[in-house]
């Protein structure tokens, strides 16, 4: 009897030793950082793109509405744009600014009529109109988009796009613009 109460004391004395030892602050690894709460955060992946957007269709005061075709599938398809403000800013420059939707899939306004599409973005933008000088027919436009995917395979993305128009009065340059930007997804 005496041998396992002094076994028992051993080992409780052992275990206490063995806690006493430790800390909340230990690791098994010394160079990680010792932080009481740990914080896990999703990284966002970019994917960029880039693509050409040309015009449909006028679909009346300021809604006109443009395939955008670019190089990503998820950026892909028929885009209604409002104008929301028109201001000019001096003699050569008007400040842009709208609402835009992409119906992701569509090809024509027919398609985003009948719901033939698997996505949508919906954007807000503001750019810059520049004449090469005052009354000028030649002109740049640059506009800046963020969006968020609000339905369909693109639900929960956000994105960034860049479009740029060089129109330089010739029917060859025509209302064509040019787009890039990326695709920013949480993994």
């Amino acid at each position: 009897m005496k041998t396992r109460i002094l076994l028992f004391v051993c080992l409780c004395i052992g275990v206490a030793a063995l806690f006493s030892a430790c800390s909340e602050n230990d690791s098994l690894v010394s160079d990680l950082p010792q932080n009481d709460e740990i914080t896990l955060k999703s990284k966002k992946i970019p994917t960029q793109f880039s693509g050409i957007c040309t015009p449909i269709d006028n679909m009346g005061y300021d809604i006109i509405s443009w395939y955008d075709a670019t190089d990503d599938p998820r950026v892909t398809g028929v885009s209604y744009w409002v104008f929301t403000g028109i201001e000019p800013i001096d003699e050569v420059t008007i400040e842009l600014r709208g609402a835009t939707e992409i119906f992701v899939g569509a090809v024509t306004v027919d398609d985003v009529i009948n719901g033939r599409y698997v996505g949508k973005w919906e954007m807000t933008w503001k750019g810059y109109q520049n004449y090469t000088y005052p009354g000028s027919v030649t002109f740049k436009i640059v506009a800046h988009g963020t969006g968020t995917g609000t339905e369909g395979e693109v639900l929960g993305l956000t994105a960034r796009w860049k479009y740029t128009m060089d129109f330089d009065g010739t029917p060859e340059s025509g209302a064509i613009y040019y787009s890039k930007g990326k695709i920013t997804e949480e993994l």
